[in-house]
């Protein structure tokens, strides 16, 4: 993987970074995926370049905000274990919650889906109303699961700190 995107939930804070991929990973990496993703299209290998000066001070920041939360999204499992290695390669001390809140299960609890057939984001987002890109990039897919929490609340009768603070 070649993207990170999250938002703070608490305070809106966004980061969205490209991490270099080697030229033995690029040539190893599915075709279909890179061009589905937009690799090339987007320019992420001369984001990940800019993003090279920044990306440890950039780590560091997502980790001190994830100090003692929980990590939420779509697949917050595979995106754990993502961002743990991550963390690992850069040398940032990751120390999150231990068990992470998922969207889709979410969104199956509060819309009668059976617990055998959790729906994907794209389901999430139609059923929430919530824009998703047709080919979304990570930064897309963390603004659609952050208004799919957002949404979930508002249903809860809670208002999310970021609909609170005016933020999308």
């Amino acid at each position: 993987m070649f993207e990170l995107a999250a938002i703070d939930g608490a305070s809106g804070r966004v980061w969205d970074l490209a991490l270099p991929l080697t030229s033995v990973q690029l040539e190893r990496a599915d075709p279909t995926f890179l061009q589905l993703s937009g690799y090339h299209r987007r320019r992420l290998g001369e984001k990940a370049q800019h993003d090279a000066s920044t990306v440890e001070s950039e780590l560091a920041a997502l980790s001190d905000a994830l100090a003692g939360n929980t990590l939420g999204g779509a697949d917050p499992e595979i995106h754990a274990a993502f961002l743990s290695k991550v963390f690992h390669r850069h040398g940032v001390r990751s120390c999150w919650h231990h068990l992470p809140v998922d969207i889709a299960a979410l969104t199956a609890g509060a819309h009668g889906i059976p617990a055998t057939n959790i729906p994907r984001l794209e389901v999430c987002c139609e059923l929430w109303d919530v824009q998703l890109a047709e080919f979304p990039s990570a930064l897309d897919r963390a603004h659609a699961v952050a208004g799919c929490f957002a949404a979930f609340d508002r249903s809860s009768g809670r208002e999310s700190l970021l609909t609170a603070l005016g933020r999308r």
